[in-house]
């Protein structure tokens, strides 16, 4: 078994939400073997009720076996909450390209101009891991991921 192989092909899974891989979202824990021989992989969701968990867990499972075709592979998912300062930098740069908040960041501010004269339109935006807002400052609208570490603090709105 090929784990550097196996590894390598993981850290190219994109998230099915947003084009940054589950390495680069901090969502890949662990690759590495299991005491049976099987590929396991260790994942932490951005919410624990994400319902795109499957679809992760079957691009993982295919980019393991597009190395090691025979490989049984067992996903096990962390019950544990996702941070958002756990984003690699590489990830943090994608996403602010995309039009989302630095979810690493102390506050929320926009992706577009910088500005924190910003203010949360809801709840919940196109999926449950997001969170919509609004630029005060120039007038766009942007996602926050829930999780990220301005929400937690407790976002401002404005």
């Amino acid at each position: 078994m090929n784990l550097e192989a196996v590894r390598e092909a993981v850290a190219h899974v994109e998230d099915p939400e947003v084009p940054v891989t589950l390495v680069d979202l901090g969502v890949v824990r662990d690759v590495g073997l299991a005491d049976d021989g099987d590929v396991r992989v260790v994942l932490r969701p951005t919410r624990l009720a994400c319902p795109a968990r499957d679809e992760m867990a079957r691009r993982v499972r295919e980019a393991v076996r597009s190395v090691e075709p025979d490989a049984g592979v067992a996903v096990e998912w962390e019950l544990s909450t996702w941070r958002g300062d756990e984003v690699s930098g590489r990830g943090t740069e994608v996403l602010l390209q995309i039009g989302y908040s630095d979810p690493g960041a102390a506050e929320t501010a926009c992706p577009y101009c910088g500005s924190t004269k910003v203010r949360r339109e809801g709840a919940f935006g196109g999926a449950v891991c997001k969170v919509p807002f609004s630029c005060r400052a120039c007038g766009s609208t942007y996602d926050a991921l829930r999780g990220s570490r301005s929400l937690l603090a407790g976002a401002p709105h404005v």
